[in-house]
């Protein structure tokens, strides 16, 4: 009966790669998938999509380069040998230590230095242009030399080269909008109170970020850093004032859509004008990570992840007030402050910006408060920075290289070739391969992974409506325009569930569903196949010990009989125990393969 169904199964399908078809998968630093990542190939590109994976046909060994808009780019080798190639982004972690702009060249700079050398910092954060207003390196920028605060004191390309010598990244601080120089020299590009004073507040002067001089000083230092060889600018006071807006006046308004648009809008510009020669990073208050607005100065999370190669909230334990992280003294805690904290920065930027916080290291904090916010950043794959206003550490607070487990350098990329069974995840010493690889050959599987089709997924339980399509294929059941059951309506297998139902291979849940979302029972799996392939009847013989009175006891003993199955033990069936992928292709395998 159902056994003349065989005739019009379809020609096997080639399941194997041809040469010159390579897939690229991008992830960051913590296994995020980057989407929009470029892959370029000799002549041939193309761009990851929301999985990070891009695949690129006909396809010449060569030089393999991946440039994506957040990350240094990449480049390697590609000798065809291998079917995907994994690869990395990212700027190595980062840990890193303020540096005060006066240091350079004092004994206390070579102090730092020799700290680095000591410990696992890796990383200097070097004032450009502090909160004071002044520029400590030597400058071109016509807005210093105009607001007089050009000091000239050393020359930030021989500092960066000496830094590049002894394996220091080099990040220059670049204070944007607090200046109380350039504020009272220049008031045009000031914030200004609606009585037309410059505002100042607790010694603090801004910027308007509204107005175009005022961004155009912090850009023309910015990209005077990333000549000079810097890896990386960070923008500090890159927001409004954290005032009452209903009393000063900026060029541009002060809604919060205004706000975020120009903060954002500020840093892209950054991005764009300083290109792929560094990496460009924000610092930002610590309690925007914990609300959904912009906190009243332009800080809008998931905004500012779009715009920005790094992120680093200033977290300071002792800035939390109490009941925050539900902490009567946040500051007691600052381990736990700075888990929670970027646990919730990390789930909103979900992976579109590198997360480094700034780390407390004042206030009071010894070795072991230090210690515990670097181990909380550690624990989460994050690097970190240390904020010591006058670059005064507690180095017992600092682990060592070995002491922590974020890699200081970007993995290498590994290249892979994909094993017999045509799918990833079931590697030749799986012992269904050669069952999974025969079903994906004869076209009946496509895998679990779509659109990609080349994950098998075989620990992974079927699902009835899987099941469906999986023995449909197999034994070539034709179409019907039956719609048997209520329950399936709009489901990917509906189709392939009536042609099984038509063809009396299942009789559904019950009269009227099939339930197709639940998963399949061994003993389902057995009345199925047993059907299809309209087995005989066995004599009575009681092949395992677990299914005397199971309904289906009489065509688990027709499958075992055809040598279709081996039960789940040597004298078990397991028939209520729910079907691996796998094991369902085991079965079809030995049924017809």
């Amino acid at each position: 009966m159902i056994a003349s169904l065989f005739a019009v199964r379809s020609e096997p399908v080639d399941a194997t790669r041809g040469d010159g078809l390579l897939d690229v998968y991008v992830r960051d630093g913590r296994g995020v998938a980057l989407a929009h990542a470029t892959i370029e190939v000799g002549s041939r590109t193309g761009v990851t999509d929301m999985w990070g994976r891009a695949s690129i046909s006909d396809a010449d060994p060569g030089t393999l380069t991946i440039r994506h808009p957040r990350f240094p780019s990449r480049s390697l080798q590609w000798t065809d040998t291998g079917d995907r190639v994994h690869v990395v982004l990212g700027a190595p972690v980062m840990r890193a230590i303020h540096v005060a702009g006066t240091l350079v060249g004092t004994r206390q700079w070579d102090n730092l230095v020799a700290l680095a050398e000591r410990t696992s910092i890796n990383a200097f954060m070097l004032d450009l242009k502090d909160e004071s207003g002044r520029v400590f390196s030597q400058t071109a920028s016509s807005w210093a030399i105009t607001a007089g605060a050009n000091l000239d004191r050393w020359d930030l390309a021989d500092v960066t080269t000496d830094l590049h010598r002894r394996e220091i990244y080099v990040i220059a601080r670049i204070v944007a909008f607090q200046d109380p120089i350039a504020g009272k020299r220049i008031p045009d590009m000031a914030v200004r109170t609606t009585g037309g004073q410059v505002f100042t507040r607790r010694g603090q002067t801004f910027l308007d970020a509204t107005d175009p001089n005022a961004r155009e000083y912090a850009l023309q230092l910015a990209e005077e850093a990333c000549a000079a060889g810097v890896d990386e600018v960070q923008f500090d006071y890159v927001r409004y004032p954290d005032a009452d807006h209903s009393v000063l006046v900026f060029d541009g308004g002060s809604t919060e859509q205004i706000r975020v648009a120009t903060i954002t809008g500020f840093l892209a510009e950054a991005k764009e004008r300083v290109g792929p020669r560094c990496q460009t990073a924000a610092d930002i208050f610590g309690f925007v990570t914990s609300v959904s607005n912009d906190g009243g100065i332009g800080h809008q999370v998931e905004a500012l992840a779009e715009v920005t190669d790094v992120l680093s909230p200033m977290v300071y334990p002792n800035h939390w007030g109490p009941g925050w992280f539900g902490y009567t003294s946040p500051e007691d805690h600052p381990g736990g402050v700075i888990d929670q904290s970027m646990r919730n920065v990390l789930e909103r930027t979900a992976g579109r910006t590198t997360i480094r916080p700034w780390l407390q290291d004042f206030g009071g904090y010894g070795p072991a408060e230090v210690r515990a916010q670097i181990d909380a950043a550690d624990s989460l794959g994050l690097g970190w920075m240390l904020w010591n206003a006058g670059s005064v550490f507690t180095e017992g607070g600092i682990p060592l290289a070995d002491e922590v487990s974020t890699p200081s350098q970007v993995p290498p990329p590994v290249e892979e070739t994909r094993p017999p069974s045509g799918f990833w995840d079931v590697p030749a010493a799986n012992g269904y391969g050669q069952a999974i690889a025969w079903l994906g050959a004869e076209g009946i599987t496509q895998g679990c992974n779509p659109p990609w089709r080349d994950d098998y997924c075989p620990d992974r339980e079927l699902t009835r409506g899987e099941a469906a399509t999986l023995l449909v294929r197999a034994f070539g059941v034709p179409a019907t325009g039956v719609d048997r059951f209520v329950d399936d309506d709009g489901s990917v297998h509906e189709a392939n569930i009536n042609a099984l139902a038509v063809a009396g291979i299942t009789v559904g849940c019950d009269l009227a569903r099939f339930c197709a979302g639940e998963v399949l029972t061994r003993q389902e799996m057995a009345s199925m196949i047993a059907r299809a392939l309209d087995l005989p009847a066995v004599d009575t013989t009681d092949t395992f010990v677990d299914d005397d009175g199971n309904e289906n006891e009489a065509d688990i003993e027709r499958i075992a009989a055809a040598g279709i199955t081996r039960g789940c033990t040597e004298i078990e069936f397991c028939p209520l125990r729910p079907i691996r992928r796998d094991e369902a292709a085991a079965m079809l395998f030995r049924a017809l393969g």
